[in-house]
């Protein structure tokens, strides 16, 4: 007879207060004795840490609440839910702790104790088991701030892989993976020191012997076995045709030696080539990264991800990632050193500890402050994300803040404002169709975009294309973000582009309010068609400071405010990423972060705010608006006459 599932199905993705109400529906499944058999039966340093998290021992951020509470409804679902596919074995756990006991620190060459925190880790990277008991998670995600112990643990992961899972195995091949070069070097000297430490101990040393193990500069080596843990980075690549049984990944979230696209795509490639080699070995990789000042970072992506899929604490869909960040909530933690814990899970070692750190981090902050780039101190120390250039045009927070998993309304007859950027060269070709409407009183606007990729600059192969971008067009086409061009010379077609916006406003019944288009373009295709083949009002945009001051600026100030609101668009979110503002005497306008960033959804965007501004005010930028009927279409200025009485 089947088990009963009886595991409440908790969904907090549409909650208000995500870390308050974790610890609400934690403590209600407490009092209803819910985690009684749990607590009974698991002492572990994964349970344990994760009931002193939600018990409010540790000062903990959102991510590690939902993390914790996943862990004990997983633990609960062990033995009530017959269709949860996995087991926590508390052996591999006893295992890899005994063996991290004997692994000396390089600093005193003894074996230094773990925190409660850097155990739980290897519990639940280790403990969790599939029915063929191969590892659950063969993605595992970390991300604590800097100086908190992250080599050390990085180590014991790899050699406990070298020496103990891979006993008695031949051919099997582990990695050490850092951003450049000169990383690499770094990160695999400490697990050099490592393997030299431990060969002078006599039951490492005798063993080490029976395997013939040779520690060398690129490679660590069991020639009988052919064992190897390689150096690697993602700037020389060499992941074709490994099928890494585990691999190391630090620093997984950097932006390259320059923090270009091109470095966070290459990344990102890397890590599907490392992944998908794991399908045959039953493998493991172990991400580990500070915050990074780029968001387009596909580390960020993948914490963004998982925290979606832990916010509903139902879903299956990620259960091979395991995510744990320690990170403040928020950028007004800076002024408030008592929850500095949250990402310097370090602080909770000792009091002398503590006091060292924090008075050690305080200076670093002043420091920062009297300098003008707290930002930095923000995203290395206190381990958020977000762009720390000053002239950023909208941060990482407002950008994840707008997002709606859905339009706020239904979008059919409704009244929209549309910009056009035209691409040049190897630039995209975008449309922004932004929507106002009003709620609890207060005026707001949805904004759409579709982008138009061309190939020609890219030999007409979107992988160079994506390569080039750092972006995934290929997901975003299929999420409906986007068309690829099919033309066979990779240019975007104009008709395809002309026929995309009519279809759109045809198909949802829209009425257009304006066409709003960089003033350059008013001899293009595209724009010399609206303007002659409809009745749309059409205004051209000049693109100096001068016009696009007050949109641009009227567009930040309306994102701050909450009243912008778009979907969970990776172009569109890629786009306002990489959009810094330029000044001169006549005002502000937005620019490319670099040379190869996109923003064209963001000119289409702020070219369509020219006009879209003014929506909620009594004002026309229409020159006709003197003419009663200027700013009605054809049918509805027959619809007037045909009820009009004296």
């Amino acid at each position: 007879m089947e088990k009963v599932i009886i595991v409440h199905k908790y969904d907090f993705s549409h909650s208000a207060d995500v870390a308050g109400d974790v610890i609400k529906a934690y403590q209600a499944e407490k009092r209803s004795g819910n985690y009684e058999d749990v607590f009974a039966k698991y002492n572990d340093p994964g349970t344990q840490y994760a009931r002193e998290i939600l018990d409010k021992k540790y000062l903990s951020s959102t991510m590690m609440k939902l993390a914790a509470f996943r862990q004990l409804q997983d633990l609960r679902r062990v033995t009530e839910d017959s269709s949860f596919p996995f087991h926590y074995d508390k052996d591999h756990i006893n295992r890899i702790l005994n063996f991290a006991k004997l692994v000396p620190d390089v600093d005193t060459g003894k074996p230094v104790p773990l925190m409660l925190w850097q155990k739980a880790i290897l519990a639940l990277m280790f403990g969790w088991r599939d029915s063929l008991d191969d590892k659950r998670y063969d993605r595992v995600l970390v991300s604590v701030a800097r100086t908190n112990g992250k080599t050390y643990l990085s180590a014991i992961i790899l050699t406990y892989s070298f020496i103990v899972e891979s006993l008695g195995k031949s051919n099997q091949d582990m990695a050490y993976v850092a951003p450049v070069t000169s990383q690499s070097q770094k990160g695999f000297s400490y697990l050099k020191t490592t393997f030299n430490a431990l060969d002078q101990i006599a039951a490492f040393h005798k063993l080490f012997k029976q395997t013939d193990t040779n520690v060398l500069n690129d490679n660590i080596i069991a020639k009988n076995s052919q064992n190897t843990i390689l150096r690697l980075s993602h700037e020389s690549g060499r992941f074709d045709s490994r099928h890494f049984v585990m691999a190391v990944l630090d620093e997984s979230g950097s932006d390259g030696a320059k923090g270009s696209p091109t470095a966070i795509a290459q990344i990102a490639r890397n890590v599907g080539q490392v992944s998908s080699g794991m399908m045959q070995t039953g493998g493991a990789m172990f991400q580990i990264s500070t915050a990074y000042p780029n968001p387009t970072s596909y580390f960020y992506k993948d914490e963004r991800m998982m925290e979606r899929a832990m916010r509903d604490d139902a879903s299956r869909s990620l259960d091979n990632y395991l995510c744990l960040v320690w990170e403040q909530d928020s950028v007004k933690e800076t002024e408030k050193p008592e929850t500095w814990e949250k990402s310097n899970p370090l602080l909770t070692l000792n009091e002398k500890k503590k006091q060292q750190m924090i008075s050690r981090l305080m200076n670093e902050r002043n420091t920062h402050m009297m300098a003008g780039n707290i930002a930095e101190f923000q995203n290395k120390n206190m381990n958020i994300w977000l762009k720390t250039k000053s002239n950023t045009y909208l941060t990482l927070n407002d950008i994840e803040k707008s997002v709606a998993e859905q339009a706020p309304f239904n979008i059919d007859g409704h009244e929209v404002t549309i910009g056009f950027d035209k691409s040049q060269y190897a630039d995209d070709t975008a449309v922004s169709f932004i929507f106002p409407y009003v709620e609890n009183n207060v005026g707001k606007w949805f904004v759409l975009q579709h982008s138009f990729i061309p190939l020609a600059f890219a030999q007409g192969s979107i992988d160079l294309k994506e390569k080039q971008d750092g972006i995934n067009y290929r997901n975003a086409e299929q999420l409906g973000f986007c068309d690829v061009t099919k033309d066979a010379y990779g240019f975007i077609d104009d008709g395809v582009v002309f026929n995309y916006i009519l279809d759109f406003v045809k198909q949802h019944h829209l009425s257009v309010k304006a066409f709003c288009f960089d003033a350059w373009h008013a001899d293009e295709p595209v724009t010399m068609w609206i303007d002659q083949k409809t009745d749309w009002l059409t205004i051209p945009v000049r693109q100096g400071s001068l016009t696009l001051n007050k949109p641009t600026l009227a567009f930040r100030r309306a994102i701050a405010s909450d009243q912008i609101r778009w979907l969970d668009d990776p172009l569109m979110k890629y786009s306002f990423s990489n959009a810094v503002l330029r000044n001169d005497n006549n005002g502000v306008k937005v620019d490319k972060d670099s040379r190869t960033a996109k923003i064209d959804i963001v000119d289409a965007t702020i070219d369509a705010f020219f006009r879209a501004q003014y929506d909620f005010d009594d004002v026309s930028l229409d020159k006709e608006q003197k003419d009663p009927f200027a700013n009605m279409t054809p049918k509805e200025r027959k619809t007037y006459w045909d009820n009009f009485s004296f």
